[in-house]
């Protein structure tokens, strides 16, 4: 199950990278999100001349985190969701007219857990 797991992480950095290559620098597209094994998420943004709001979101649409966050010099943030039950949930990034979203899957067994997009 752990080599799934490192496969599917592995999947998904290598489709982000993939479709990041032809996106301006001065985007929110150029965020990379990944999920640690102790169910933390750690968000990388690069530097952005904006705010932008954070939030993560559970399958209903309730948020469960919400946060500003200042993109002026990058965003390099961990995220703690061991709190959060099973389920599918969220995380939107928004500057301006601009969003980019992210779905992860909490599972039981934390290893298991994932980013899907």
């Amino acid at each position: 199950m752990k080599k799934v797991f490192i496969l599917m992480l592995g999947l998904v950095a290598s489709t982000a990278s993939f479709a990041n290559s032809s996106v301006p620098h001065t985007t929110v597209a150029q965020t990379r999100v990944v999920m640690t094994s102790d169910q933390k998420i750690r968000l990388f943004v690069q530097p952005l001349h904006t705010k932008g709001q954070l939030a993560i979101r559970d399958a209903n649409g309730q948020a469960v985190y919400t946060s500003t966050v200042s993109l002026q010099k990058g965003l390099s943030q961990q995220l703690d969701c061991s709190n959060l039950g099973t389920g599918t949930y969220r995380l939107t990034l928004t500057t301006g007219d601009e969003t980019i979203t992210k779905t992860f899957v909490m599972q039981a067994n934390p290893n298991q857990s994932f980013v899907v997009q």
